[in-house]
Parts: structure tokens; C-alpha cells; sequence
């Protein structure tokens, strides 16, 4: 998605996009902002702020907060944030972070990295490692690939014991899931509108790792067996879909 794309939804964005903010989510990253010691003499930036749901407890952890996105209208909303005098807003496309070398202690990015072209990833990913100084954090979540294959399973083996023959139990598999808007290849979502990149745990090692990141350490967001913030079937009782949440460091020397 492009800017104006994000200008068009920033004023439905908490009921167009699933957050990982939402209640009831159980999510590690504002527990780890929390507990990093020395947080007030740092400086942190958000790539990809959207509205701004993190920033005031950004603002209130760090010393100086740059927040940045590329879409005016998820600025416009951010600003209006409960946040001090030492959060400064930056409009910057995340495929062009010139300006930002070695400025930053901390890089936190929340589901922001999602461009389909792997060659735009690395670049973006690079371009955040490469506006932290030596022995800065990288501290983010990924939306997860994995869950969409889990989710598979799950309707497959409901479909297996309400449906006879095993071609028809994997064919109202495929129709439920919408198997033909997803490559699992490349791990992109496709519906002819919106176009969007998903991880597996692999590849995010594989691309920080490339990037020049070091430690990288995943765990998971889990979100709750609710339709409307989820998106996809439900499976109460089972164990919950996810998003990968990541940290990582930028080396002191070169590796």
C-alpha cells in the first residue's frame, strides 16, 4: 500500500486494521520498552507510527522519540497523541530513510514492514539498521506466515470430519481459507487490491541477519480467538494465531 492508501483509511484505521493494541491481546513489546534500563538518555524513532497508539509510551520512556510515517494523515492523527514536548514527527517513505544514519538508539516497527517486492524489505530493513548507532535495538513485530497455515490445518481437519472423500474435504479447505489470494512462496497476501508481505520465522532471521542486525531473538504477539480482530475463522479453545515479535542489535564493530 502506498501513502495515499494509508491517508484514505487513517480515519477507520482501529477498524480496518488488526492491531496489535487491541484489548485482549497479548502482546510482549510494551513490557520490553518497559524494562529497558537506561531508556531515558536514549533516543528511539518509530518507523511507520501510523496514528500514534505507541507514542506516549515512547515519549514517555525516551529521551528524544522521532516518529515517522509516510501517510499525512496517519501524522495528522498521531500528533494528536498524549505525548510531551520531546516527540518530533518526520514524514519519510521507509524505502528512503536518507538523513537518519546513526541517529537513533532504539528502532521500534510495528507490522510496518509490508511491501510484496523482497528487494524493497531489504532496503528498508537496512536503512533502519542503518539509522541506529553501534549497539542500538531493534525492537518489532512481523506479521507471521505461519498462522496462516495453522489456520489451514485447523479447517481441514474440521472439514475432514464433516465432509466425505478427502478431495472434497481439501477443496472447501482451499475455498475457506482463500487459498487463490495467498503465495506461500513469497509469503504474500493478494485479494486484487491490497497486496501484503507475511514472514516465516526463517526468512526474518535470514533478512535481519542480512541487514547487519546480530541477536536476533524471536518471540510471539497472540491475539484472541475474536473474528473481528483477528480476521480470519475461529478456533476457540485452540491455541491462538500470532505475529512474530522480534529483537535484535546493530553490532558496536562491524560484523
Amino acid at each position: 500500500m502506498e501513502a495515499r492508501d494509508w491517508d484514505r483509511i487513517a480515519p477507520q484505521y482501529h477498524s480496518e486494521v488488526i492491531s496489535p493494541f487491541q484489548e485482549g491481546v497479548e502482546n510482549p513489546l510494551p513490557g520490553a520498552l518497559r524494562r529497558l534500563r537506561g531508556a531515558g538518555r536514549l533516543d528511539a524513532a518509530e518507523f511507520g507510527c501510523g496514528t500514534g497508539a505507541l507514542l506516549p509510551l515512547l515519549s514517555s520512556r525516551f529521551r528524544h522519540v522521532t516518529a515517522i510515517d509516510f501517510s499525512e494523515r496517519m501524522l495528522s492523527l498521531a500528533r494528536r497523541q498524549p505525548i510531551g514536548r520531546n516527540v518530533r514527527f518526520l514524514r519519510r517513505d521507509l524505502r528512503d530513510l536518507h538523513g537518519c544514519r546513526e541517529r537513533f538508539d532504539a528502532a521500534i516497527t510495528v507490522n510496518a514492514v509490508l511491501s510484496p517486492d523482497a528487494r524493497e524489505v531489504n532496503d528498508i530493513l537496512r536503512g533502519i539498521h542503518d539509522s541506529l548507532r553501534p549497539g542500538g535495538r531493534l525492537i518489532a513485530i512481523f506479521p507471521a506466515m505461519e498462522p496462516v497455515l495453522y489456520q489451514a490445518m485447523l479447517i481441514h481437519e474440521q472439514e475432514m470430519h464433516a465432509t466425505s472423500g478427502r478431495k472434497r474435504a481439501l477443496a472447501r479447505t482451499r475455498r475457506r481459507l482463500e487459498r487463490g489470494k495467498f503465495n506461500f512462496e513469497l509469503g504474500l497476501y493478494d485479494d486484487g487490491k491490497l497486496s501484503q508481505k507475511f514472514y516465516y520465522d526463517f526468512e526474518i532471521r535470514y533478512r535481519l541477519r542480512r541487514a547487519g542486525f546480530r541477536w536476533v531473538r524471536l518471540g510471539k504477539v497472540f491475539y484472541p480467538w475474536d473474528e473481528e480482530r483477528i480476521g480470519y475463522e475461529m478456533f476457540p479453545g485452540e491455541p491462538r494465531m500470532w505475529d512474530w515479535f522480534v529483537t535484535a542489535r546493530r553490532p558496536r564493530a562491524r560484523a
